[in-house]
């Protein structure tokens, strides 16, 4: 475990916008607020139909506002959140990322950016990327290294293993 404390895992390279996508479903970033627009959806769905005593009483105007309240933020946002994020996050861009025992540093042109282990909230692995997920200056930060950018055999399971150590799985 003393070698694990002191590995440090570099890689270059950029994200495509499936990988993003993937990335942004793992880290769960609209977990929370789909519960919610689901949950607001339904009460909305729910005023368009009351009941009395000839039976159910049903608003189709109402109802046809919840339905598209519904396909509005629980589909169409959320797919225009995470594009706005591909795009302005740069994310095609060629990076470098180290991840040492310091955290996470990623490297664009001439700036970087550091997070501190500390500031880390998890780690999650996928079929095709490691996902970090933390928080900086009270931003969510997302770093997803795809793991076709680990050339060295054993070099992607040592940084799982790793990361598992450091950031843990968010539970």
């Amino acid at each position: 475990m003393s070698e694990m404390r002191e590995a440090s895992f570099s890689a270059t390279g950029s994200l495509t916008r499936d990988e993003y996508d993937e990335a942004a479903r793992a880290a769960g970033l609209f977990r929370r607020g789909r519960a919610v627009a689901a949950l607001s959806t339904v009460f909305l769905a729910a005023a368009g139909v009351t009941l009395s005593s000839d039976g159910l009483s049903v608003r189709p105007a109402v109802l046809g506002i919840a339905a598209a309240y519904g396909l509005l933020v629980l589909v169409v946002l959320p797919r225009w959140a995470v594009g706005r994020g591909f795009r302005t996050g740069r994310a095609a861009e060629e990076k470098r990322v180290v991840v040492d025992g310091a955290g996470i540093e990623v490297f664009r042109g001439e700036e970087s950016q550091r997070i501190v282990w500390d500031e880390m909230r998890y780690y999650h692995e996928t079929p095709r990327l490691h996902v970090f997920v933390g928080r900086s200056h009270r931003r969510t930060c997302l770093v997803a290294l795809p793991k076709r950018l680990f050339t060295a055999p054993g070099d992607s399971g040592l940084l799982a293993a790793f990361a598992h150590a450091r950031a843990g799985d968010g539970s």
